[in-house]
C-alpha cells in the first residue's frame, strides 16, 4: 500500500480536508498521514482529521507520539508522497526559501520523496509577484505545483481565481505519483 503525507496548512479549504481525505483514501488506495500546522486547526480540528485519515495526526516538530520519536524524519522518509493541501502563502515562502521552523517546513526539507503544493488563497494574494516568484522557486527546486482554480470566495460569495484545486484534478495527478 502507498503512503502519503498529508500537510494541511492555514488557509479556508482546511475545513474541506476531512471529506477530501475520504476520498483519496479510497480513490488512491492509500495510507493517508496527516501533518497540521497551527493556523489550519483554527478551521478543522485534529481529532477530525485523525477519524477520516485512520491514523494519528502530527501537530508539532517535537510531539512525542509512540512509535515516532522526530516526526519530521519519519514522515518524511516513510512516504512516496508528500502533498502540501491546501498549501498557504506561508508555507509556499518558507518551502520556497528553506525556512524549516515547524513540522510540515521541516518534513519538507528533510524528505526524498516526491513534494506536491495544492494552493489556496485569495487571487489578489495569489498574484503577488512575491508569491508568482516563490511559486517559480519551488518549481525551480524539484517539486510540483497544481494551481489553484476558479471558486467561490467565502467572504462576498463571489467567484473568484485562487480556490484550491477540485478533488478531481488533485485525484488525476496524485494518481500519476501513487500509481496502483
Amino acid at each position: 500500500m502507498k503512503n502519503l503525507v498529508l500537510g494541511v496548512t492555514g488557509a479556508v479549504s482546511a475545513s474541506s480536508m476531512p471529506a477530501f481525505i475520504m476520498h483519496l483514501r479510497r480513490e488512491l488506495n492509500c495510507n493517508v498521514t496527516v501533518m497540521v500546522s497551527k493556523n489550519a486547526t483554527r478551521f478543522v480540528t485534529p481529532y477530525a482529521l485523525r477519524i477520516y485519515s485512520g491514523n494519528e495526526v502530527f501537530t508539532d516538530t517535537y510531539e512525542a507520539i509512540p512509535g515516532t520519536l522526530v516526526p519530521h524524519v519519519k514522515l518524511s522518509q516513510q512516504t512516496d508522497l508528500i502533498a502540501i493541501m491546501p498549501a498557504s502563502g506561508n508555507i509556499i515562502a518558507k518551502a520556497a526559501n528553506g525556512i524549516s521552523d515547524d513540522l510540515i517546513s521541516t518534513a519538507i526539507l528533510a524528505s526524498s520523496s516526491p513534494v506536491l503544493f495544492v494552493p489556496s488563497m485569495n487571487e489578489h494574494m495569489w498574484f503577488k509577484p512575491s508569491v508568482q516568484a516563490n511559486i517559480g522557486r519551488l518549481k525551480e527546486y524539484g517539486y510540483h505545483v497544481l494551481e489553484p482554480e476558479r471558486g467561490i470566495k467565502v467572504e462576498g460569495a463571489q467567484e473568484v481565481y485562487g480556490a484550491m484545486a477540485s478533488l478531481k484534478s488533485v485525484l488525476y495527478l496524485l494518481k500519476q505519483f501513487l500509481p496502483a
